[in-house]
This record gives C-alpha cells, sequence and structure tokens, in this order.
C-alpha cells in the first residue's frame, strides 16, 4: 500500500479522513486493491509531469493550459481518494461479493473516463512544450496569440503593428499546429531563413506567433517585418469580410458518417430545424423544413396504437430506399446546401453518406465507402467529418474502425484535428455520450495515430426525438402535457448544441484543403481504380488498329469517344449486348442499364450489375493516325508496365484488393472477344485481337514478377508521377475527363440539393458569428 501513502503524504490536504486498508477477504476485494495500487503509480508518474516536466518546458508559457492540467489532476485526485474510501466501506460492510463487484466496474470506468481525459489532454499539451523548447535552442521568442485578444474581428496588421511598432530589427513567424504539420518542410524552410538572417544581424529578435489557440483562422504561414521585402500575403480586412471573398471558404463542408439505422438523415432534417426555429413554439407555427423523407413508427396511449408517419416529397426521391430494411436508406452521396445568413455569403453544405453496417454484407460496405472516399475527392476542402454515434450502445460496428481507418488514410493524420463526433437519442443519457463513450475511446486510443480528440469540445449531443415530435404533430397525433413540456425542454438543448457544433467548426477548425498536391496512398488508389477502365480500353483500341494496319485497311483508323451517362448507369453482368460491326471489326457496344435503388430494364440482382462512369462510342476514320507502328507499340508498352506497378500499389501497398484488377480485365476483355469469335462467322480480325491480348497478358505477368523481385518499391512520389504521366496520354485523357465530367453532372443536379433561403425566412441563430 505504499503508494497510497505517496499519495496522502504529497496531498495532505486533499485526504479527509484519510485511508482505510481494504480487507483482503474476497478475490474482487484483492482486485480491488491491486487496481488501486495501480492508478496511484499512474497518478505518481502524472504528478511528474504536470508539476515537473511541463513548466521546466514551458518556463511560463502557455500558464492557462498548465493551469487546466493541474485542475484535471487535483479532479482526479479528489475522486481517486473518495472511491478508495468508499470501496473500503463497501467491503466492510456489505460482504454481497456480486454487488461490490458491479459497483466496483462502475466506479472503475468513471475513474478511467477522468484519466483518459488527463491523459489524453497532456498528449496534446507536451508535444507542444517540446516544440517551444525546440524553438527557444533557436533563439525564437515565442507568443501565444491568445493571450493577446486577438480574435476573429481583428487584423493581422493590429499585430504587426502591436509588436513590431516599426523597429526594422524584428521578424515574426505566423503560424499554428495545423499549418506546421500540413507543411512541415516549409516551416523548417522559414525558421531557418529567419535563423540564418540572425546570425548576420545580432541585433533582430525573431518571434514565433502561435496561432493555434485563437480563432483568428490564419490561411498560410507568413513573415511580418517592418519592411515590405518578406512574405505579406494577408489583406488588412478582418477576417469575417475576407471569407467573403474567398470562393473556397463560402461554403463550410461537413462529412457526415454513422451506422446504417442511426438516423444521418434524420439528423440532417433536424439540424436544420434547430437552426431554423429557435424555440419549439416558433417551429410548431411554421412548416417544419424536411430536405429528406422521413418514414418512422411512433406509438401512444396506453394502448401503444401504432402510427405511420410520413412526412417529405417521397415521389422525388430517388436515393432514399425505405422499402428494405436494415439496407442503407440513403443510396449515394448526397449534399445539402443552404445558407448560414448570420454571416452573408456564407453557406452550409452537409454530406449525407450511405451508412455501414449494411445487411447486404461487407462488399456493399465496401462499395458505400468507395462511393464516400470518391466524393471527398470531389471537394475543394473539407471542415469536419462528423461521426454520427447513438449513446449507449453495447459495441461498436466492427466497420466503424476501417471507416475511420480509410479516411485517415485518404486525408492524412492531421486531419484528425477536424473530425468532430454527435450523438442522437441523447435525451436518454442526459444528453451525454452514455456508455458508448468508453467504447469510442478505446478504439480511438487503439490507433497508432495518436491524439485523435474526444472531449466536451467536439463532442455534441442532440435529440432527433424533438424532431419527430414535431412532424407527428404535423400529421395530427396528441401528446399529453408532460411530452410536450419534455420535448420543448428537448428542442431547446438540440438548438444550443447545433449552435455550438457551427461555432465550433467555424472558429476552432481549419480548412483541410484537398488541392494543391494534396497526396495519400488511399487518394493515389482512387485515382488509379478510375483509370483501369481507360488504360485497358486504350489498349485494346491500339491492338485495334495495329491489327487494321497490318490485315485489313492500312488507310483506316478507329477512334474512340467516351461520352457521359447522365443518369446513375451500370453494366448487368448477366445480360449480353448484341455485337455491331465496325468495318470488319465486331465490337460489343456499352448496353447500360439505368439504375434507380433497382435495375429499371432487368430483374438481375443489384450484385450481378458493375457500376460504370462512361460509355464508348466508336467511329471509323478514312485517314491514317499522326502515329506511326513503332509508337503504338511503344505506348502499348508503357501502358502495360504501369498497369503493373499500378497493380502492384493496389495490392500491396494500397491493400484496397487481393485480385489484380488490370489482369481480371485483361481476361475479361479476352473472354469478350472470344464470345464474338463464336458468335460470328467473319472474325478473322477479332481471332488476332484474342491472340495480340493474350500476348499482351503474358507481357504484364512478366512484368509483374519484375516488380515483385525488385529490392526498393515505388515511393508515392514516383506513383503520382506515373499517374500524371499516363493521364497525358490523349486517348486516356479523353475517357478521364469524361469521368469527372459526369461526377461534375451528378453533383450539381442530382446529388446536391441546394436550399433556397426562403426555406427559413433568413431565421438562422447563431450565438456568435463564424
Amino acid at each position: 500500500m505504499s503508494n497510497f501513502q505517496i499519495i496522502r503524504w504529497k496531498y495532505p490536504q486533499n485526504v479527509g479522513s484519510g485511508f482505510t486498508f481494504i480487507p483482503k477477504s474476497s478475490i474482487a476485494n484483492q482486485d480491488s486493491d491491486q487496481y488501486f495500487l495501480e492508478l496511484a503509480t499512474r497518478l505518481k508518474n502524472f504528478d511528474v509531469i504536470i508539476n515537473h516536466d511541463l513548466p521546466h518546458l514551458l518556463r511560463g508559457y502557455l500558464k492557462e493550459k498548465l493551469y487546466k492540467a493541474q485542475k484535471l489532476q487535483i479532479r482526479m485526485i479528489h475522486k481517486y481518494l473518495n472511491e478508495v474510501e468508499r470501496i473500503s466501506k463497501l467491503y466492510t460492510n456489505t460482504p454481497n461479493d456480486l454487488a461490490n463487484q458491479k459497483l466496483r466496474n462502475e466506479l472503475q470506468l468513471e475513474l478511467n473516463n477522468i484519466l483518459n481525459e488527463l491523459s489524453q489532454y497532456l498528449k496534446d499539451l507536451e508535444p507542444k512544450a517540446r516544440f517551444i523548447e525546440h524553438l527557444k535552442s533557436q533563439h525564437f521568442r515565442y507568443f501565444n496569440v491568445a493571450e493577446y485578444n486577438f480574435d476573429i474581428t481583428n487584423s493581422i496588421e493590429s499585430l504587426e503593428r502591436n509588436l513590431i511598432k516599426d523597429n526594422p530589427h524584428v521578424r515574426i513567424l505566423c503560424s499554428n499546429d495545423v499549418l506546421n504539420n500540413n507543411n512541415r518542410t516549409k516551416f523548417n524552410r522559414l525558421c531557418g531563413e529567419l535563423a540564418a538572417e540572425r546570425l548576420t544581424n545580432k541585433k533582430l529578435r525573431i518571434i514565433y506567433a502561435d496561432f493555434s489557440y485563437c480563432s483568428f483562422v490564419l490561411p498560410d504561414m507568413i513573415i511580418l517585418s517592418s519592411n515590405n521585402k518578406l512574405n505579406k500575403q494577408v489583406p488588412q480586412e478582418p477576417l469575417a469580410k475576407r471569407r467573403a471573398a474567398r470562393s473556397t471558404e463560402d461554403v463550410i463542408n461537413i462529412l457526415l458518417i454513422g451506422e446504417t439505422g442511426v438516423g444521418k438523415s434524420t439528423f440532417i432534417n433536424a439540424f436544420i430545424n434547430y437552426l431554423t426555429f429557435n424555440t419549439l413554439q416558433q417551429a410548431k407555427s411554421n412548416q417544419p423544413v424536411a430536405l429528406i423523407p422521413v418514414s418512422f413508427l411512433i406509438t401512444t396511449g396506453d394502448n401503444f396504437q401504432e402510427h405511420i408517419v410520413k412526412f417529405g416529397a417521397f415521389d422525388n426521391s430517388t436515393n432514399e430506399d425505405f422499402n428494405h430494411p436494415g439496407q442503407s436508406v440513403t443510396q449515394y452521396c448526397r449534399s445539402y446546401l443552404f445558407a448560414v445568413n448570420h454571416i452573408i455569403g456564407k453557406k452550409l453544405r452537409i454530406i449525407d453518406t450511405p451508412g455501414f453496417g449494411d445487411t447486404r454484407g461487407l462488399d456493399q460496405d465496401n462499395m458505400n465507402m468507395q462511393r464516400i472516399l470518391e466524393k471527398i475527392c470531389d471537394l475543394t476542402h473539407l471542415d469536419a467529418v462528423c461521426f454520427l454515434l447513438k449513446p449507449n450502445e453495447s459495441r461498436l460496428h466492427i466497420f466503424f474502425r476501417t471507416c475511420l481507418t480509410q479516411i485517415l488514410d485518404l486525408l492524412g493524420s492531421n486531419a484528425r484535428q477536424n473530425m468532430i463526433f454527435c450523438f442522437t437519442n441523447a435525451r436518454s443519457t442526459f444528453y451525454t455520450p452514455g456508455n458508448t463513450a468508453p467504447l469510442l475511446r478505446t478504439m480511438l486510443n487503439s490507433f497508432s495515430i495518436n491524439n485523435i480528440p474526444f472531449n466536451k469540445e467536439n463532442t455534441f449531443c442532440f435529440d432527433n426525438e424533438s424532431f419527430r415530435y414535431l412532424v407527428a404533430l404535423k400529421n395530427g397525433i396528441q401528446f399529453t402535457d408532460e411530452e410536450n413540456k419534455e420535448y420543448e425542454t428537448s428542442w431547446s438543448i438540440s438548438v444550443n448544441e447545433s449552435n455550438r457544433l457551427i461555432n465550433y467548426i467555424c472558429t476552432q477548425l481549419s480548412s483541410y484543403s484537398l488541392s494543391n498536391g494534396w497526396q495519400s496512398i488511399k487518394h493515389a488508389q482512387i485515382e488509379i481504380v478510375q483509370m483501369i477502365r481507360p488504360i485497358l480500353e486504350t489498349m485494346r483500341n491500339i491492338f485495334r488498329n495495329i491489327i487494321l494496319w497490318k490485315i485489313d485497311s492500312p488507310n483506316k483508323f478507329i477512334e474512340l469517344y467516351p461520352q457521359v451517362i447522365p443518369r446513375s448507369s451500370m453494366f448487368c453482368t448477366v445480360c449480353k449486348p448484341v455485337p455491331v460491326q465496325l468495318d470488319n471489326f465486331w465490337i460489343l457496344p456499352d448496353y447500360v442499364h439505368e439504375f434507380r435503388n433497382e435495375c429499371l430494364v432487368c430483374s438481375c440482382m443489384q450484385n450481378q450489375h458493375i457500376s460504370i462512369d462512361y460509355i464508348l462510342k466508336y467511329k471509323i476514320l478514312n485517314n491514317s493516325s499522326n502515329h506511326q507502328e513503332n509508337e503504338m507499340n511503344d505506348l502499348l508498352n508503357r501502358l502495360n508496365t504501369a498497369s503493373a506497378e499500378f497493380a502492384y500499389f493496389l495490392i500491396n501497398v494500397a491493400h484496397s484488393t487481393i485480385e489484380d484488377p488490370f489482369l481480371h480485365g485483361l481476361l475479361r476483355m479476352i473472354d469478350e472477344e472470344k464470345q464474338i469469335c463464336a458468335d460470328q462467322r467473319i472474325n478473322q480480325l477479332n481471332l488476332q485481337l484474342v491472340k495480340e491480348l493474350e500476348t499482351l497478358t503474358v507481357a504484364y505477368k512478366e512484368q509483374m514478377k519484375k516488380i515483385q523481385m525488385k529490392q526498393q518499391q515505388n515511393t508515392l512520389e514516383v506513383i503520382y508521377e506515373i499517374i500524371k504521366r499516363v493521364c497525358e496520354y490523349p486517348m486516356i485523357r479523353e475517357q478521364i475527363e469524361v469521368i469527372r465530367q459526369k461526377r461534375r453532372i451528378h453533383k450539381d443536379e442530382q446529388h446536391e440539393f441546394q436550399v433556397s433561403e426562403n426555406s427559413f425566412r433568413g431565421k438562422i441563430y447563431l450565438s456568435t458569428p463564424c
């Protein structure tokens, strides 16, 4: 029990009536003794960090942050001492081991939550302390901008005026943690430049101005000085005015992710109504806003009379499937764009996604995840990734971890700062995350990426039931006075949480840029996957033209014409298209099936359909191509090599597949050409095409063996160089452009719903400006 005595000696004022040693009368009792001993050891270690290591490293900086850590420590010690005494009395007075064990588990869970909060806070603070120590070793003076009360209403010039004051011997490097992590090379270069300048000018004072803890959103690292020779990239207007002039920052992009059935679509409807109507009485006096059709069962009265409540435009909804319970109601990613009128021109885009945990199985989850990742890649920036959960879950869905991992793989570890957690139906847990909190914290702590924040600041608790109550009222369903009062309170709390969420994103988070050379393994995977068909079809068509020149018509040339598909369409692998003749070549046309929750052309199962981004048309030209045969063969070799590099990357680096998609595509094309040869009498050219494709397949396999035997594999930068080079070939570039054009059409016409300001009557309630 020596650890207990250390705590008592170090904090005598917190001991109260002192410890009573726990008698060792049961196994549960011994376990408790061991648990508290281990906990005391951890508290002792924290004490060294908080009261010795951090003050030494911080040297008077970030006093408020250090004070908060000390307050958390004292709170933990109080709780620890109280529970030791409580459980000691419990074992003395109550011999029921089963009851004691249950209470012990509850106490340990509560202690662990406080301990994890303290541990997480120190994980965030300790790296900053070492960063400040490193700055001091380079003769930088550290300056926390938040202590200057610098906020969103200030301009960068006001900071410059107060710190520089026309002193030619002052340089200020302005940055924050997010910018430093996103571009470590640039930060090191700027620090090096200032340190080098100081060597030649001993009078020079170099200052690091840290914008990490203030509401002012710094767009980029800059150096301020009294002369204009250094970087001055920020205009003079305050941030609120500047944002209106920046096109990408006019929109706040929030990605919404959650398990099937958690209520993402209902949450979006509820959230917009919480922003629209400040009180439930206002909502009752107006028509609710329903961006997405809602359908739910509600029971009323002593006999639990059932009512099916529907609200919204069901006839116009092609993206919601209410007919298959357990399947994700939302079929594709769809965004909802509406104005936040508190600042002119500011808009909010919430991106609804298909849920994971679909009853159709893991393949459907993977398909939905691919759609989510592609949607992210279509954005210019992302402000927040919102994970929607229910409180009091007994376990987290296994695909939740996969989903979080893939998003971090796509965006990089710095995206963890843009993650927020929203809990629906939280009225039953008094608007807290409930039992889901320790499950979520344990999962987040298990990631190799440290410091994924999960705390009060980035966690929000709502009650979707108050929106359902509102819709039920509009459908003539009656509630008791007690229920009415309960839902009024629920609405008020949810309005406050909605405002807090918007304010947190606007003032505490920096937009995560998805442009300007953004690279990641997952992003490269998505780029490669969309290139598979263009590469394979280009190689097949090159063979067609070589065969034409050699065997049939040397002055003719087949050209590909990719065309955009206006709607969501798929190939059916069961329904076989009828070949068409192009000169003496037979070609299978792209016969696509329109898909709206189910196929509108055939009765084949959904898993027998393959998603397609474009169709190919063919034209025979009577003038010869400008390319010579040797040039076309050289292009084939380069595409074959690139395909093998891409396949190796997908299988062994991105781990996105265990099958080789390029080899699978080559074999599929060979089967198609063989089927044509079996069905058509005149098939000389297609027979030759089969031979050429089979030869290419052999060469492809040999190339793959060479790559696998290499000692050193390509870096991510090299893969991006190959992607860039392949996309420059005209035949492939045209197909890629059509893919992007189709996605733009879907975004603009089908999968983005813009809410007119009249829908809200200008009533957006925010407690502080964004």
